[in-house]
């Protein structure tokens, strides 16, 4: 990884973009469950 282009190539970009995404939906799965499972415990 160089920090000095100024530009970031579109794929990197697309990267970030696909690596954020999928995260963001990995935690909502996530938040989803725990709340169910408590909402199920009360």
């Amino acid at each position: 990884m160089s920090a000095g282009a100024p530009h970031s190539p579109l794929w990197r970009r697309l990267l970030w973009f696909a690596a954020l995404y999928g995260g963001s939906v990995v935690v909502l799965g996530i938040v989803a469950t725990i709340l169910r499972a408590w909402l199920r415990m009360g």
